[in-house]
């Protein structure tokens, strides 16, 4: 299956979300964003601490002040759309969609959004045993557990800006389980499913 031009990618913590864009990246040309990176460079910035609960509140702030709950998103394919035929870029793939609303942007634009997955267990080892270079991180595995049911779950406090990953994974177009044991099974797959 040949992916669109516009492609979003969400998924859990350490599921293989950035390796799909990187691929595309490599091999077509495409832009690879990632909407978390936006955040940690403000959270930077400002001097406040790269912690999980950080990023989940200031995403909220700005779909607050917008009234769009898909802001990164959309402000990202702007950007893209502005500068592709000078940058010469093929695609973009919008990666870590924490709200329907981005969903919904990239859609808007014939796109497709991908939902990843994998073993928790394996999503834990994978951030203890490589470094990624996030501070964020450096946490126990109960405390990896409860911040994505946060995340997953937004419960009572009906706050429309709040991070639903639960809903984003319900209008997913495409649904991947990575349980590969290594990155190069991971990546074969992807290339052949993807026709990368």
């Amino acid at each position: 299956m040949k992916l669109p031009e516009i492609i979003g990618i969400a998924g859990t913590n350490a599921s293989g979300k950035d390796t799909l864009a990187h691929m595309r990246a490599e091999i077509s040309g495409c832009q690879h964003v990632t909407v978390s990176d936006i955040l940690r460079r403000h959270l930077i910035t400002e001097g406040i601490p790269l912690e999980r609960k950080n990023l989940s509140d200031l995403s909220r702030q700005w779909r607050s002040e917008t009234g769009d709950y898909g802001t990164l998103v959309t402000r990202t394919i702007s950007a893209y759309l502005g500068e592709k035929a000078l940058m010469g870029f093929t695609g973009l793939s919008v990666v870590s969609l924490r709200h329907p609303q981005e969903a919904e942007r990239i859609k808007d634009h014939d796109g497709k959004v991908i939902w990843i997955d994998a073993d928790p267990l394996t999503r834990y080892a994978r951030i203890t045993s490589v470094d990624r270079s996030r501070v964020d991180d450096n946490k126990s595995f109960e405390e990896f557990l409860a911040e994505e049911e946060q995340d997953m779950n937004p419960g009572d406090d009906n706050d429309p800006a709040r991070v639903n990953m639960s809903a984003v994974m319900e209008i997913a177009d495409i649904h991947i389980t990575n349980n590969y044991a290594t990155l190069t099974e991971y990546r074969d797959y992807l290339a052949g499913t993807f026709e990368l």
